[in-house]
């Protein structure tokens, strides 16, 4: 009865060594595609950082120059609100 059960548990064998060899090189590609969707992501969010980083930059300018303008537009009270705030930061201070 042993040796008609050798033939057929040297076939499953053989048949589990392949579907492990097949399953070994199957999870390296997934491997190698996991990598290259990262090394894709990367990529993108390098470039949208870079892109936010520009806007965040330009609409500072842009703000500054606002607040320049405004500034030279009307000097009085643009003093009398840095008076106000100094008093209003001294006051604070003061109590602590």
């Amino acid at each position: 009865m042993a040796a008609k059960a050798e033939p057929k548990l040297k076939e499953h064998s053989a048949q589990f060594r392949e579907k492990a060899t097949h399953l070994g090189r199957d999870v390296q590609e997934l491997g190698r595609i996991t990598r290259d969707i990262a090394n894709d992501t990367m990529g993108v969010l390098k470039e949208n950082a870079g892109e936010y980083y520009d806007q965040g930059i330009e609409k500072a300018k842009s703000m500054e120059q606002n607040l320049e303008s405004r500034i030279r537009d009307n000097p009085l009270q643009a003093l009398l609100i840095a008076v106000g705030l100094g008093f209003l930061v001294g006051m604070i201070f003061r109590r602590r």
